[in-house]
Formats: structure tokens, sequence, C-alpha cells
């Protein structure tokens, strides 16, 4: 700019106007790229700041969903454990068997249910700075699925329908007419020929056969979705030169 101005002081002073405008217009010409580049720059600083953000939250997202997995396949676990209880005390009381000592671990998980705890510091994050922030669209519409659709479907499953069966149905059923010396590890009957005869106490039990064996599918759906997303979020973070 400082030579600019001396070549331009000087075709003035030596009445060269038609070159003093020429190099005016160079003068301008270089401000707006200078102006431009600045733009640029600032511009480029923007991106690699959401960049660097967008990453950051999808790396917290995979740590959230490593815990969510654990915590899914324990509750397959314990709902297979559960069915398998309620399904064995079924049988025990519709063949009207005698009663041991091998049936006390199925009597003690006659009752109960699971609940998921997600972790969702990584998409409550998300939702404030907003979905945008995600640039790949496929991987976008897994995030909002999973934490929106699916995960909201399972807690009003487990806490409406599976938690009133546990509380009103099963519940004073059970604590009636079973004695749980430890839940979900032993208990008996008060009396073993009586429930045998007990429609409704049989009716809760075969209900709960249904709803256990309903809720170990849903688990396994949500742990294939689980993965599929962690999966997603490899990919993208080694594809972005992050994995």
């Amino acid at each position: 700019m400082k030579v600019l101005r001396s070549i331009r002081q000087r075709m003035i002073n030596d009445g060269r106007i038609t070159r003093y405008l020429t190099y005016a217009i160079g003068e301008i010409i270089l401000v707006v790229i200078s102006i431009f580049l600045a733009l640029q720059l600032n511009n480029w600083n923007s991106v690699r700041k959401e960049h660097s953000k967008e990453l950051a939250l999808l790396a917290e997202m995979r740590n959230d969903l490593d815990a969510d997995l654990a915590d899914c396949r324990y509750n397959i676990a314990m709902n297979q454990r559960l069915l398998k209880g309620n399904v064995a005390v079924l049988s025990h009381l519709e063949e009207r068997m005698p009663f041991h000592d091998s049936l006390r671990v199925h009597y003690g998980c006659l009752y109960g249910n699971t609940m998921l705890a997600p972790n969702t510091s990584a998409f409550d994050n998300l939702k404030s700075i907003g979905f945008d922030l995600i640039g790949n669209d496929s991987l976008r519409r897994s995030i909002t699925a999973l934490y929106s659709e699916h995960y909201a479907y399972l807690d009003k499953l487990e806490r409406g329908y599976d938690g009133q069966l546990q509380m009103h149905d099963m519940g004073p059923q059970i604590y009636a007419k079973v004695v749980m010396d430890t839940v979900w590890t032993s208990g008996y009957p008060i009396d073993p020929a009586a429930l045998m005869d007990d429609n409704a106490f049989k009716g809760v039990v075969r209900m709960n056969v249904f709803i256990r064996g309903f809720m170990v599918r849903l688990y396994q759906e949500l742990e294939k979705r689980i993965l599929s997303l962690m999966e997603q979020i490899d990919g993208e973070l080694e594809v972005r030169g992050t994995g």
C-alpha cells in the first residue's frame, strides 16, 4: 500500500492522470482482495471450530452409547432370567407337580422389571446447540431416531404398561401368596396346593410370561440399533481423521 501511494503521488505530481487512475483501480482491487481474504479466513476459522465441536460431541456420544449398550445387555439378561422363572412357575402350577427346592430360584424371579437408564448428556448438548451441527444427514437421522423415538418408546413402556403390571397386578398376588426370601434369588409359595387352583395368580404369571418375552425382544432390537449407531459414529470419526 505504501508503494502504491508513492507511485500515485509521483504520477499526480507529473500530471499523468491516466496512469494514476489505473493505479487507483489496482489499489481498490487490492483492498477488495484483502477484505475477501480476511472474510474467507474468518469463515474458515468458524468452520474449523464447528468441525471440532461436532467431532468432540460425537466422541462424547460414542462413550454414552458404550454405557447404554452395557445397560441394555444387562436388561436383556435380567428379563431372560425373569422370563425363565415365570415359565417354570407356571409350568409347575399347571402340571400340578410337588414343590421342591429347585423351584425356589424360579419363585424368586416371579416379580420385577428393568429400566434402561440412557446417558443423554451428549444428545442434550446437541439439542441445545442445534441438530444441524451434525453434517452427515444419515447419521443425524439415526441419532434423533434412537434418542427421540426408541428410547422414548422404551421408557414409556417400562414406566407405563410394564410398571403397572408389576405394581398393580403381580405385586398384590405375590405379596399375598409367595414368600420372597431374596428377590431374584429365592422364594416359595405359602400354599402350593391352593396356588395350583388359583386362576387369578396363574393369569398374572401368564401375562408376565408374555411381557417378559416382549421386553427381551424389545431390548434385543434396541441393542442392534445402539450397535448400528456406534458403528456409524466410528465411521464418521475415522473418515474425518479422529478415529
